[in-house]
């Protein structure tokens, strides 16, 4: 049998069920970021700092590490 390379061992580990519900999450907020940011742009409504578009993407991986190692920290045994 061919040995796995080291990529594909680190991808494995990386592509579990959590971390795929993290990176949609992440993917969902920054969608909605950028999409309110252009809508804003558009209309003139409000000026948007496009440096910061990224922080409720941040916001939300932040909340859910958080509330992950809450959860674990309490976990009945």
């Amino acid at each position: 049998m061919k040995p796995k390379s080291k990529a594909s061992i680190i991808f494995s580990r990386l592509n579990t069920t959590q971390n795929r519900i993290l990176m949609k999450t992440m993917l969902l907020c920054l969608f909605l970021s950028i999409s309110f940011a252009v809508i804003s742009e558009k209309t003139g409504w409000l000026e948007i700092d496009w440096k910061i578009i990224f922080i409720p993407a941040l916001l939300v991986l932040q909340i859910i590490i958080i509330g992950t190692a809450l959860k674990n920290r309490y976990k009945k045994h």
